[in-house]
């Protein structure tokens, strides 16, 4: 919507549809199907225009990323800001615990492990303490060694959770529940034969997909020992790897996120590799809302262990004494049976130290699939960490399957200016190859990208393949911000630019927008969603004045999320966005 505040809209929107009979309705009925949709879209909007209101509200796109815990009783003596993965959400009750016992507050911020790591190489940013779900990323973070007094608070293995009949149906399950051990080459044999699908966070943004991923492979090396660089050259090995990776169906940068997406859609998703504890997590939920739960199947020949370090940023802020008792009550019994009734394990090799607790026994359930025995933990040795990092750019660059992404973006006049040069700037660190992969979302051979600048109505895509991405960027830089805002032709249009098979990339459409569309395309695209069946993903970047509501139904609509850029910062939203695909 060009340069106008939300109370005025409806009256330029009315403007619009008696002035120019608004270029989304006639494009609609430009397309026959919709014809009936458009026409009666206008007259409701027409009708609206003598009753002017407000257009707007709702909840914001994204606010779980922060989480602030206070003591109960008192004032806090300190408050401690701590980079967190986001699976720690599911264990706030322990933190809760800690912050009450010590009397320090905590605020929680949660991200991808790459951002920790990235934190960490710049020194900790504003961070007073790291907590993120492998010691891996310390380890690589901390070139600076400003992290003090890092240990474990916890343990959980990567699992596949999968939909009881499919366990069922590959022979991976008894009728009780209880699955089978299961080998790596057991389940690339599944993908091959198009027996399996499976959902699963990045590799190159997430803990559980990096983990997961070098468990993979080296369990696929027939090995006891650490993945080697000889091994990332090895073709038969990449080979291998690979055609496991194509049967991930649906990509994510957060493993917490990957959880609720399954859960809200018991009757798409029928695995997932996750964290056992999320397993357990998304377990409660599905059980009571009356659906089967997911039965927990542990790789027998190689599987990757997350042990939650929490760690001091000595960034000179004085606050390690402030650390240490918020650490120590974490550490307690009341806080580690805690941990345990979330899904985590706390004894030790993996053991529970709570087993014969009521509600860890309703958390740690045999009929899911769960053993809490050590033999079912097989570990894999982690490599170091420059193999780590060189693993993570094969992964990137050759291994993962394909993504597709369409790029859906508002050239409105309100985008004029600095709403543009963000987009710009947004798209080079989401797309051009040098600053991409400071991120490891760096495009890759098999990728397509397709820009769709669209205002009052959608302008003609760009598409481009592979690692050039220089004239996909220099469109988004040439192309005037003026005009309305319809979102609706834009994401029509990105329809029509979907590959005949997604399933042979990780496919995404990513809308961009700065302000609030009129609702005239809005049946029309949700019919054509529906009934082309692609179950593609639309995620949406708010920025400027958009309007939460309208973008999470979209979100709701295509089971995907919508990401907050209104604090400034595009490139670094571009960057997340990018590394859900």
């Amino acid at each position: 919507m060009s340069g106008t505040t939300k109370g005025s809209r409806n009256n330029v929107v009315c403007e619009t549809l008696r002035e120019t009979k608004h270029a989304g309705v006639w494009t609609a009925m430009r397309r026959i199907a919709a014809s009936v949709v458009a026409a009666a879209a206008s007259l409701t909007m027409l009708a609206a225009c003598s009753m002017p209101g407000k257009i707007g509200g709702g909840s914001t796109a994204d606010p779980g990323k922060t989480q602030s815990f206070t003591p109960a009783k008192g004032k806090a003596e300190a408050t401690l800001s701590i980079a967190s993965g986001s699976e720690n959400k599911e264990v706030a009750d322990a933190i809760q615990k800690a912050v009450d016992d010590s009397g320090v507050a905590v605020t929680m911020h949660y991200m991808g492990s790459l951002d920790i790591m990235s934190a960490l190489e710049h020194g900790g940013d504003d961070y007073d303490a790291v907590w993120p779900a492998s010691s891996m990323w310390i380890s690589m973070g901390d070139t600076k060694h400003i992290v003090k007094d890092a240990t474990s608070t916890s343990t959980t293995p990567i699992v596949f959770g999968i939909t009881e009949s499919k366990a069922k149906q590959l022979g991976w399950a008894n009728a009780d529940g209880t699955t089978k051990p299961v080998k790596t080459a057991d389940i690339l044999d599944a993908v091959s034969q198009g027996r399996l699908t499976f959902s699963m966070t990045s590799a190159t943004q997430s803990n559980s997909g990096a983990s997961a991923y070098l468990a993979f492979m080296t369990a696929l090396t027939g090995r006891d020992e650490p993945l080697s660089a000889a091994d990332l050259n090895d073709t038969q090995l990449t080979d291998q790897v690979t055609k496991l990776l194509k049967g991930v169906d649906r990509s994510s940068g957060s493993s917490d996120w990957l959880k609720d997406m399954v859960v809200a859609n018991p009757n798409r998703f029928n695995a997932m590799v996750n964290y056992e504890s999320l397993v357990i997590q998304a377990n409660k939920t599905l059980t009571d809302e009356g659906h089967d739960p997911l039965l927990v199947v542990y790789p027998a020949d190689g599987i990757a262990v997350s042990d939650s370090p929490l760690g001091y940023v000595d960034r000179g802020q004085n606050l390690d004494a402030a650390f240490g008792k918020f650490q120590q009550a974490l550490a307690s019994k009341d806080a580690k049976l805690l941990f345990e009734r979330a899904g985590r394990r706390t004894g030790l090799g993996g053991a529970l130290a709570y087993a014969s607790d009521g509600q860890v026994k309703q958390s740690f359930r045999a009929d899911w699939g769960i053993n809490t025995g050590a033999d079912a933990l097989k570990t894999i040795a982690l490599p170091s960490a420059s193999v780590i990092n060189q693993a993570l750019d094969v992964y990137q660059t050759k291994l993962r399957k394909p993504s597709y992404t369409i790029w859906v973006v508002d050239y409105s006049g309100s985008m004029s200016g600095s709403g543009k040069d963000g987009v710009v700037g947004g798209l080079k660190a989401a797309l051009d190859p040098a600053q991409a992969k400071q991120s490891h979302i760096d495009p890759a051979d098999g990728d397509v990208n397709i820009l769709i600048p669209f205002s009052s109505s959608a302008e003609t895509p760009t598409r481009v393949k592979g690692t050039s991405t220089g004239e996909l960027l220099s469109r988004a830089e040439n192309t005037d911000a003026t005009g309305g805002t319809n979102i609706y032709d834009g994401l029509l249009s990105a329809l029509d630019q979907l590959p005949e098979d997604t399933s042979d990339y990780t496919t995404a459409i990513v809308l961009m927008t700065d302000g609030q569309s009129d609702d005239g395309d809005k049946s029309y695209f949700t019919q054509e969603y529906r009934s082309r069946g692609k179950d593609v993903p639309v995620f949406s970047i708010m920025f400027g004045d958009a309007d939460p509501d309208q973008l999470n139904e979209l979100a709701k609509l295509s089971n995907a999320k919508v990401f907050d850029g209104r604090d400034g910062d595009l490139a670094s939203v571009f960057r997340q966005v990018k590394g859900f695909n």
